[in-house]
């Protein structure tokens, strides 16, 4: 808490917000429209501002049946509750999961979750289900819409509510249009160069998302 006091140029509503997330464990979810919509950058990202600037114990699940992950934060095999687990930057990570096991997980871990999903289908549905913040990733793109609203209508139909939805494209004709028919929160999603290394600058638009 006092390191992210210290940063000068912050606003003064982000101390109210902090506390909240603070005080409020959350399991967070992020699933892409389809691939390559930068699900795991954003995960990580949001991973390591929970840990590394609010102090959080942080439990990141990469819902997959492969690890993309494993070469990058897979150096330090801990064990969390029988689980086999790697320990980077001081947040802990299950790699490759699946449902059962993340599930198990979500029961155990005590503080925040961060999950990583690599697609939205009728074994991960139930696991999205129990995210307190749901997060879909989609574009704009002409080329991208119909991913955007396939995966949004499935979601509905399976009873989600409270999903924020982030896209790639500012300032385009379709914003608006989509804004009336997804009915949810849409923003631009974040840029953020690198998630292990994170900015000042970046920390605003995290705490937007995670709210």
């Amino acid at each position: 808490m006092k390191r992210i006091l210290k940063y000068r140029h912050w606003q003064k509503t982000s101390t109210k917000n902090i506390q909240k997330i603070i005080k409020n464990k959350k399991i967070i979810g992020v699933v892409g429209a389809s691939r390559k919509m930068g699900v795991t950058h954003i995960c990580l990202s949001i991973a390591n501002f929970l840990q590394s600037a609010l102090k959080q114990d942080v439990l990141y699940i990469e819902l997959s049946e492969d690890s993309q992950l494993l070469p990058v934060v897979g150096e330090k095999q801990i064990n969390f509750d029988g689980h086999m687990a790697f320990s980077y930057k001081k947040v802990t990570y299950v790699l490759a999961c699946d449902v059962e096991e993340a599930i198990s997980l979500i029961n155990s871990w005590q503080g925040h979750i961060v999950i990583d999903f690599a697609d939205y289908s009728k074994n991960t549905y139930q696991v999205f289900g129990r995210c307190d913040k749901k997060i879909m990733i989609g574009s704009m793109s002409p080329w991208c819409i119909r991913d955007s609203i396939q995966i949004y209508e499935r979601m509905k139909g399976d009873g989600m509510n409270g999903i924020s939805i982030f896209y790639y494209q500012n300032d385009t004709k379709e914003e608006n249009i989509f804004n009336c028919f997804f009915k949810c929160s849409m923003l631009p999603r974040p840029i953020i160069e690198n998630p292990f290394k994170l900015k000042e600058k970046n920390f605003q638009s995290i705490i937007e998302m995670i709210l």
